[in-house]
């Protein structure tokens, strides 16, 4: 079964993961721009390839007080794209603890946990979404990797792997689930036989003590 991180495809080839936020350079006249001015030119940035200038200016725009609703996206965007993960996190949690309901952000932040290396958190943002909108297939598909690759849960991965094919049978995901599902069957069927044969052999003398 091979690990599927489907959220970003950035995510896969991202290995940078900087804790800290872009800074402007000394000199830089950021600060004689309005916020507006400052999220356009971080677009126009983005849209050059120059992903920490983009960042610089996104950042920039929020802080001064560019609506965050709308610029977010574009900062969390321009992180994953100059592998900057964990600024991506950093930038998305505070929002997201004030804006709990946002599930969206939500199961990305828990995507780019996974590319940060911490399954444990990715874990725990998607037992939440999951939880919370268990009518989202995605996220209980990506909660099955998780609990089955990183953590050995092939019960509860198989319970999340039959959710998400009762959400979305035709997806183009559907056939690899099935399969995963086959081998965790498979996989649970030769451990109960194994523990049945076990508790049908005669116990020796000793045990029997």
């Amino acid at each position: 079964m091979r690990f599927a991180i489907v959220v970003l495809v950035a995510l896969v080839a991202c290995g940078g993961s900087s804790d800290k936020r872009a800074q402007a350079p000394k000199g830089d006249p950021l600060a004689g721009l309005e916020a507006d001015e400052l999220y356009r030119r971080g677009l126009a940035a983005a849209g050059s390839g120059d992903y920490v200038r983009a960042e610089q200016y996104l950042s920039a725009s929020i802080d001064r007080g560019y609506s965050q609703d709308r610029a977010l996206p574009s900062l969390i965007e321009v992180c994953v794209a100059a592998s900057r993960l964990r600024a991506a996190i950093d930038y998305a949690e505070p929002y997201l603890r004030r804006n709990p309901k946002k599930w969206h952000l939500r199961y990305l932040v828990a995507s780019l946990y996974l590319g940060v290396g911490e399954p444990s958190r990715a874990r725990d943002e998607l037992e939440r979404v999951a939880s919370e909108q268990p009518d989202k297939a995605d996220p209980h598909y990506l909660l099955a990797v998780v609990l089955a690759e990183q953590f050995a849960d092939y019960d509860r991965a198989r319970t999340h792997y039959r959710r998400y094919l009762e959400l979305a049978p035709e997806s183009d995901k559907a056939d690899e689930v099935r399969a995963s599902l086959k081998l965790l069957d498979r996989a649970a069927g030769t451990d109960a036989a194994r523990l049945d044969a076990r508790e049908g052999e005669p116990r020796t003398e000793e045990a029997q003590q």
